[in-house]
């Protein structure tokens, strides 16, 4: 009120010329004044607002770390059993175990068949949305980061020879259901002054990728090296990669895979009765390859080597191919459901062994009446670049499936086998060599023998061993012969101690 009867508080309302300057700036002043505590107070109601906002951005920002990964946790799981069943059904022996789920965690125990044990794998199953992986490499938005300890065997072994460094396994579980695993150890070397021994190794850097129908694996490895009283020997460029798929008519995995060691050389050093040796193989190679064409399944393996040098050995490349072809995959499909079905623990151990004894006969008698085939070839190169050449192929006839000697109760399997083999088999067989070639794979002694009984005959520049089977007897160059026997294993249940 006071300030209403101040002419220069209106100044909006009255000329400038009519006021007082000495007003004029009073007025200025106060208008700073009361502009200054408006926006203070403007500020702070802004500020307590924003306040408000963060404390509820922040609770819920809480509550998704707390609540989200139990939410992803039960998605986890679900993904973790459900691509255990699908390596099951790929064919690869493995088994969970067990599966304890937490809230921000789950701990899985794996066992992977090997030879006549199983190797334990314990899993760290961290649930998403968020996670690291491979070191800190950021994962998001995911199921789930598995990390996986290593078998402690295997740890403790590559520490022991080649310096300690721990063997990483992370494992990416997406959304999806798909897996993301990468694999990695560090570069070591150590040195074993007591026993004059050092050891390198390269590392290695492995990625395996599953989804629901196909999976991937891709691994390499630089190299490894002893070196010590002994001389050197060195393994160097190992690589792997595998691509395996479902076939979407049959259900079958099928697919690729290769693994490959660019060179493998050694120098040994001579002492006492043991002379001084070198030697280098380079690009060895090992591959596997399944697929179907025109409804029918064919596998293939092959071994190659670029070159080998080693002593008086010298050769050129070489590659050995084992093929099986025209093989019904229904049958497949059909004996691993049944086999599946059988493993049911309803069942004793005798009964479920009698019903595998049938399913297996039955995969045996449908394959035999596709009338598959068997061949094996070889291609090498002699020092002097002549060629190496031979094939064989394998059949056996579809009547021996209405032969009653296939039967599941039969007691002497190999006995069975040799008796269709002869009754119903066939093959033939054809080598072309060069004597060069010859010369160093065979010793002189057995050369002569193999020359005497007409098992190699001469064909211009070359060898050659032309062979066939039918009737239960081989026809080698023209000649029927029958090929010694192999001996018969003792029977040692029947030994007196």
């Amino acid at each position: 009120m006071m300030a209403a009867n101040r002419p220069g508080c209106f100044q909006g309302m009255v000329p400038n010329r009519a006021l007082n300057p000495r007003f004029q700036s009073s007025c200025s002043a106060g208008f700073r004044l009361l502009a200054l505590n408006a926006m203070f107070a403007s500020n702070s109601g802004g500020a307590r607002g924003q306040a408000r906002i963060g404390y509820i951005v922040a609770a819920v920002i809480l509550g998704a770390v707390i609540v989200v990964p139990a939410l992803f946790g039960g998605r986890a799981e679900r993904v973790y059993r459900d691509s255990i069943a699908q390596l099951a059904g790929a064919g690869h022996a493995v088994r969970l175990d067990s599966y304890r789920r937490g809230w921000f965690s789950s701990r899985a125990i794996v066992s992977v068949a090997a030879g006549r044990g199983a190797v334990t794998f314990v899993q760290h199953v961290h649930h998403g949305p968020l996670g690291f992986y491979n070191g800190w490499n950021v994962a998001f938005p995911v199921a789930a980061i598995v990390d996986t300890d290593p078998p402690p065997q295997l740890q403790s072994s590559l520490d022991k020879v080649f310096g300690d460094a721990p063997i990483v396994i992370s494992t990416i579980v997406q959304i999806g259901g798909a897996l993301d695993t990468y694999i990695s150890r560090a570069a070591t070397e150590r040195a074993d002054p007591a026993h004059k021994l050092s050891a390198k190794f390269g590392g290695f850097k492995a990625e395996i990728h599953l989804s629901q129908d196909a999976y991937t694996i891709r691994a390499d490895a630089p190299g490894i090296t002893a070196a010590g009283a002994f001389g050197e020997a060195t393994m160097a460029a190992l690589t792997i990669h595998g691509e395996s798929h479902r076939h979407a008519g049959s259900g079958l995995w099928l697919g690729d895979g290769a693994f490959n060691i660019g060179r493998v050389n050694y120098s040994i050093v001579g002492g006492g009765t043991h002379a001084a040796a070198n030697g280098l193989v380079q690009d060895i190679g090992l591959s596997a390859l399944t697929e179907i064409a025109n409804g029918r399944l064919d596998a293939r393996e092959t071994v190659s080597v670029g070159s080998i040098a080693g002593g008086g050995l010298k050769l050129g490349s070489i590659s050995l191919v084992a093929a099986i072809s025209n093989i019904p995959p229904e049958p497949i499909e059909q004996f691993k459901s049944a086999v599946a079905s059988i493993a049911q623990p309803a069942s004793g151990q005798q009964a479920q062994s009698r019903m595998l004894q049938e399913k297996m006969a039955d995969l045996f008698v449908a394959i035999v009446k596709g009338s598959p085939v068997l061949s094996i070839d070889l291609n090498a190169a002699s020092p002097n670049s002549q060629a190496v050449v031979g094939k064989a192929t394998f059949e056996i006839s579809p009547d021996l499936a209405n032969d009653p000697l296939i039967k599941a109760g039969n007691p002497d399997r190999k006995s069975m086998i040799a008796q269709a083999w002869n009754k119903y088999g066939r093959s033939t067989a054809e080598l072309t060599a060069p004597p060069g070639f010859l010369a160093q794979v065979i010793k002189p002694e057995q050369f002569k023998q193999l020359e005497q009984s007409g098992i190699l005959v001469r064909d211009g520049a070359n060898y050659v061993c032309r062979a066939s089977f039918k009737d239960g007897g081989w026809l080698i160059n023209g000649r029927r012969m029958k090929l010694p026997a192999a001996p018969v294993r003792p029977n040692l249940s029947n030994r007196v101690s």
